[in-house]
């Protein structure tokens, strides 16, 4: 049986690609800019149409951006690898090259890596996408069910399992290996995130989540493998991450990886910082 995730992505498959038609049809706005961090009130025009900036927007060549006194914001210029943060009060306007301060202060600057501003830039497919699904995603939560790992990849060998709990139930959270199913690891609990006490070995995994006095309530198992110690993905991941934006580009990175799991677990702690930023929802599983 499909995940509650994939059936509500096949099912507005199909619409994404009327959505992506009809965009380039009209001839979408060139990207030149995504934003990564914005605290307090920013604004950004183009021509003679205003918005909200919200994480993850994808700016167009010549809008301009307006801060209020005490308001910040952060974007990645796509093209040159190069992060802009603003500090309000001011506008700006995100030429091809570079900001130009019309009024305020002049952007502080910094490099990011190539490899990471290219992947910001083919994520934005993959965001409009999101933010078309995401509520879809969020009203279709059954009872007690798997949320991730569910038939992907994991990064990190001690792994977090999430689940959907609504009740808070007390529940028995059993992992197995999806060879010799042997249980290696279980806990007992009411909450909807449990991390196993040891490292896993490389391989592959069933696990599933249970009402600990009604086997009944048993939801669908979930699947995932550990990924061996030679897999290339590893190294790319070595360097922690600490700031919001530096956080918010490695969750992008690890789901254009394939690591959906790991990078849910950043989607939610950013998530849980930010829990007005409807673009950071949409990631959510």
């Amino acid at each position: 049986m499909l995940s509650v995730f994939r059936q509500a992505r096949l099912w507005l498959g199909a619409l994404m690609i009327g959505w992506c038609a009809a965009a380039g049809a009209q001839g979408a706005p060139n990207s030149v800019a995504i934003v990564m961090d914005r605290q307090g009130d920013v604004e950004v025009s183009n021509a003679s149409q205003s918005a909200r900036v919200n994480l993850l927007d994808y700016l167009p060549v010549d809008s301009q951006l307006r801060l209020a006194k005490g308001s910040s914001s952060t974007v990645v210029y796509l093209a040159t690898s190069q992060e802009w943060t603003f500090t309000g009060p001011g506008r700006y306007r995100l030429s091809g090259a570079q900001p130009v301060a019309m009024e305020g202060a002049a952007p502080t600057t910094r490099a990011v890596p190539k490899s990471s501003s290219s992947v910001l830039q083919r994520m934005e497919p993959a965001q409009r996408e999101r933010m078309t699904l995401g509520a879809v995603v969020m009203r279709t939560v059954g009872p007690l069910r798997v949320r991730s790992p569910d038939s992907v990849d994991v990064l990190q060998p001690r792994v977090t399992l999430l689940w959907h709990n609504p009740s808070r139930m007390t529940v028995r959270v059993v992992v197995q290996s999806a060879v010799s199913s042997a249980v290696v690891a279980q806990a007992e609990l009411d909450g909807e995130r449990w991390t196993t006490p040891q490292a896993l070995s490389p391989g592959d995994y069933v696990w599933r989540v249970e009402s600990s006095t009604d086997a009944a309530t048993r939801a669908r198992p979930g699947r995932f493998r550990v990924v061996d110690p030679g897999d290339e993905r590893i190294a790319r991941y070595r360097d922690p991450a600490s700031s919001f934006s530096d956080r918010l580009s490695r969750a992008m990175q690890l789901e254009a990886d394939e690591l959906p799991h790991d990078a849910q677990l950043i989607w939610l702690e950013l998530a849980n910082e930010r829990p007005q930023e409807e673009s950071l929802k949409a990631w959510l599983r």
